[in-house]
C-alpha cells in the first residue's frame, strides 16, 4: 500500500514502557513490527528510559528512543516530545499508554495526534467494584469516575480516539472522533492443539479485573470429580495470595499452577484443550485470538467489552458476566466431551484469520492517511 505523497509516510508511537509483558506491549510491538516491513513507513518508538530490553522482539527497522524525563515530570517530557518531533517531523502521533495521553495534544508540533485505547471506558470503576477487601469503596468509585471523566475530556482533544471494540465506541456514547479497530494476532502457531490434553489454560494479571478468582472458584467443585484435570494460569499480580487460598480451600494444589509470564505462551497453548477467560472487565481480549491461533475453544464471561465479538457459538461459550455457576457448566460440558472440544477448536484456528495483522493493520494505514 503505498502513499500519495512523496516521502514516507513517518508514524511515532509514545508509550512509557516496552518491557512488560502485558497486552498493551504486545499489540504496539505487533503493530509497529507491521509498519516496519512496509516500504513507505518510517517507524519510531518513544519510551521513558529502560534498562532492559522490550519483553517481545521489536524489528530493527523500528527506531527505539528513550527519553530522559522522570515518570510524573510532564514538563520535561513535553519538552523532550516537542524537540524530538521538531526534528524528525512525524505526520503522525500515537498515544498508546502513559504519560503521552495527556502530553501529546498540548504538544505545539503540527502532526495527526492520535489516541489508543486499550482498555474498557469503565475499567477503572469496574477494577474497583471487582476488589475483594477495599475499605470506602464509594470513595474510591467517585474518584474513578472523576478520572474517567477527565479521560474522556482529554480524548476529545485528540484528532482521532480509537477504542478495541464497537461495545466500547457505544459505551463512550459515540464521540465524533472516536472509531475501533480490532487487535492483531501477535504470532502465528504451525503447531494445534489436539484437545485432547486435560489441561484449562488462562492467561493474564492476577488483578481483580482478570478475574482469575473466578475461574479457580468456577474450578473448585470440579477438582474431586475430575481429578486428571488440571489449570494452568500464567500471570503475575496482587492477587496471588487470593488465588492460593482458593486452591487451599478446594484442596486443589496437585491440579492448579500459578506460573510467570512466558513469552513462548503458544507452545503452553498447544499443549492444552480449554482456554478459559474469566474477566470482570477487559478491552479486547487479545489472549482469546491467541488461544484460537492455536486451535483452543474458549469459555468466556461476557464481560465489557471484548468476548462477545471474538468467540462465536462454533468457536467457544460465552457466559453471562460474572456468572460463576453458568462458567463452571460450560467448562464442565467442554471438559466431558472432546469431540465439541474438537470441533470448537478447529472452528477458532479458522475464524481467527480476521484477526491477523494483514487484515487488521491496512486499516490502521487507511486511518493514517486520512
Amino acid at each position: 500500500m503505498h502513499i500519495a505523497n512523496n516521502h514516507s509516510m513517518k508514524i511515532v508511537y509514545c508509550i512509557d514502557s516496552l518491557v512488560s509483558s502485558g497486552g498493551t506491549e504486545r499489540v504496539a510491538t505487533t503493530k509497529l513490527n507491521w509498519l516496519a516491513s512496509q516500504p513507505d513507513v518510517k517507524t519510531w518508538v518513544v519510551t521513558l528510559a529502560e534498562a532492559d530490553k522490550p519483553f517481545f522482539t521489536l524489528d530493527k527497522k523500528v527506531e527505539r528512543i528513550m527519553l530522559t524525563a522522570t515518570p510524573g515530570n510532564k514538563k520535561a517530557y513535553k519538552t523532550e516530545l516537542e524537540s524530538l518531533f521538531n526534528r524528525i517531523r512525524p505526520d503522525v502521533a500515537v498515544s498508546v499508554a502513559g504519560m503521552s495521553t495527556e502530553t501529546l495534544p498540548r504538544l505545539n508540533y503540527g502532526s495527526k495526534k492520535i489516541l489508543e485505547f486499550h482498555y474498557t471506558k469503565n475499567f477503572l470503576v469496574n477494577f474497583v467494584n471487582g476488589m475483594h477487601h477495599i475499605r470506602f469503596r464509594q470513595l474510591h468509585l467517585l474518584k474513578m469516575r472523576w478520572l474517567q471523566w477527565k479521560l474522556a475530556r482529554n480524548a476529545r482533544k485528540f484528532d482521532i480516539f480509537v477504542g478495541l471494540t464497537k461495545r466500547d465506541v457505544g459505551l463512550w456514547g459515540n464521540p465524533e472522533n472516536m472509531t475501533f479497530v480490532y487487535n492483531p494476532l501477535s504470532f502465528r502457531s504451525d503447531k494445534k492443539s489436539d484437545c485432547t490434553a486435560k489441561r484449562i489454560i488462562a492467561v493474564g494479571s492476577w488483578t481483580p479485573a482478570k478475574g482469575m478468582d473466578q475461574l479457580l472458584e468456577a474450578f473448585g467443585p470440579l477438582s474431586h470429580r475430575y481429578p486428571d484435570w488440571k489449570v494452568d494460569l500464567y500471570g503475575s499480580g496482587q492477587d496471588k495470595n487470593l488465588l492460593l487460598s482458593i486452591i487451599e480451600k478446594y484442596g486443589m494444589s496437585s491440579q492448579v499452577s500459578l506460573n510467570q509470564p512466558t513469552p513462548e505462551i503458544g507452545k503452553e497453548l498447544v499443549d492444552s484443550s480449554i482456554y478459559a477467560f474469566p474477566s470482570r472487565s477487559d478491552g479486547f481480549g487479545l489472549v482469546i485470538t491467541e488461544a484460537m491461533e492455536c486451535g483452543l475453544p474458549t469459555v468466556a464471561m461476557d464481560c465489557e467489552c471484548g468476548p462477545r465479538e471474538i468467540v462465536t457459538s462454533e468457536t467457544g461459550i460465552v457466559v453471562p458476566d460474572k456468572d460463576i455457576d453458568a462458567f463452571r457448566k460450560a467448562l464442565e460440558r467442554l471438559m466431558l466431551d472432546e469431540s465439541i472440544r474438537k470441533r470448537m477448536g478447529e472452528a477458532a484456528s479458522r475464524e481467527v484469520v480476521r484477526f491477523y495483522p494483514e487484515n487488521i493493520m491496512p486499516l490502521w494505514l487507511e486511518l493514517f492517511k486520512k
